[in-house]
């Protein structure tokens, strides 16, 4: 089984994730953890570039879900790019393909400009209050 591959980058607005390999339970904590040190260094207006992404349990889809749901919280998205045939087949059949969006590449992807607000926007400041509006 080959290991999970994953890289960062920003791109224009966006974090631009890299997903490599399988993604089961051996790789979903190390994933989750990447994920969220991605968006803290990038932002939250994140992509998830499927393309290389061979295999993927119910675990895997777990870390998505976290992700998705931590990204929109913070004011950003999540994208799903490029998924292939397996990995889109499980995307449809729990009925996550409606709830988050899914594109055929990551071009595709990086064409749709994020909103103009900042991610962070509406995060809560290090003292633990929202910034005054």
């Amino acid at each position: 089984m080959p290991p999970l591959e994953v890289t960062a980058r920003a791109h224009d607005g966006h974090t631009v994730v890299r997903l490599r390999g399988e993604l089961d339970i051996a790789a979903a904590d190390d994933l989750r953890r990447r994920l969220r040190a991605a968006r803290q260094a990038h932002g939250d207006h994140v992509i998830l570039d499927l393309e290389g992404l061979e295999f993927m349990d119910s675990q895997g889809l777990s870390v998505i879900v976290a992700c998705y749901k931590a990204a929109t919280e913070a004011g950003g998205s999540l994208t799903l790019a490029g998924p292939q045939p397996i990995v889109r087949r499980t995307l449809e059949v729990t009925g996550l393909h409606r709830r988050m969006t899914v594109v055929g590449s990551i071009d595709e992807a990086l064409a749709a400009r994020p909103p103009d607000r900042p991610a962070n926007e509406g995060r809560p400041s290090p003292d633990g209050l929202r910034p005054p509006i």
